[in-house]
């Protein structure tokens, strides 16, 4: 059966072509694209890059990405042959200065990822954007509701990372505001509680388990439950990186082994990825 990962960032070590081509070869697991997070924009300074990627996957990418200026002209790659590309933009280091997204448009990017992070985040370890950028929780509403403002006038999805449990009226407020716009909030929002009742009151919100494999392996009744309740709502989602394809396998078998109804493991497989994105099969 195929399917598309929605949750694939673009952080790699050594060549990027060589990099790519082990997502060819899964073209016979079936893998016909991805959402690429592609940071065509950052600080310019390695060591304060890091401190917003948890570092668990510090190891899994060349840092000294960072200290390249990145190229918006040419951010998105070439795709390996039969596979897909929807290419979205990573805002975490945006700041006012860089807030237009016109130029990332132009450039051929289609969706907007927001890593909501206004405070730090201990459980990831990540600084957040008050200790790192010297921004307030305001300014930071205020500078993600102008980009996700901009993102649903250009017609883009939405992918947005934020632990509902800390930040669940806000982002339900925005994700209001914009009801023609595709949310897709990863990592089951920290909380199947909280993403479950945005799913229920917000037709236009969606949500992936990328990151969350280790949990649903200790308690795969409780996902797969949820799984099952919201069919038409849940995407696969990996959150690997390009330097680890790995990953994306690990979450296919598993997946594939614990959803046992056809008609349930399409949508989540490639289905919902579809509609949210407007594509078909580049086959």
């Amino acid at each position: 059966m195929d399917f598309y990962d929605a949750h694939v960032h673009l952080l790699w070590e050594g060549d990027l072509e060589r990099a790519l081509e082990p997502w060819g070869l899964m073209k016979e697991d079936g893998l016909k694209g991805m959402a690429l997070i592609i940071m065509a924009h950052h600080l310019g300074d390695r060591t304060r890059c890091l401190k917003l990627i948890p570092p668990a996957y510090h190891g899994f990418f060349d840092s000294s990405f960072f200290s390249r200026p990145p190229s918006v002209e040419n951010c998105i790659p070439p795709a390996p042959a039969g596979i897909e590309f929807f290419p979205y933009l990573d805002s975490r280091y945006i700041q006012e200065p860089q807030a237009d997204l016109k130029k990332f448009h132009d450039a051929g990017i289609e969706g907007l990822k927001v890593l909501f992070v206004p405070e730090e985040d201990r459980d990831n370890g990540m600084v957040g954007w008050e200790r790192l950028l010297g921004r307030s929780l305001e300014e930071s509403e205020d500078l993600t509701s102008r980009l996700v403002e901009q993102a649903a006038g250009y017609g883009w999805p939405v992918i947005f990372h934020a632990d509902l449990r800390r930040y669940g009226d806000y982002v339900e407020d925005l994700l209001g505001a914009f009801p023609r716009t595709n949310f897709i909030l990863p990592h089951f929002g920290f909380s199947r509680k909280a993403v479950t009742g945005l799913l229920e009151r917000r037709e236009n919100v969606y949500t992936d388990f990328s990151s969350l494999l280790p949990f649903m392996r200790k308690n795969p009744k409780a996902y797969l439950d949820f799984i099952n309740d919201f069919p038409e709502r849940v995407l696969f989602g990996s959150d690997a990186v390009v330097n680890w394809p790995e990953l994306t396998r690990d979450y296919l078998e598993f997946i594939r082994e614990k959803i046992p109804r056809e008609e349930t493991l399409s949508r989540v497989l490639s289905g919902n990825y579809l509609k949210i994105h407007g594509r078909t099969d580049p086959s």
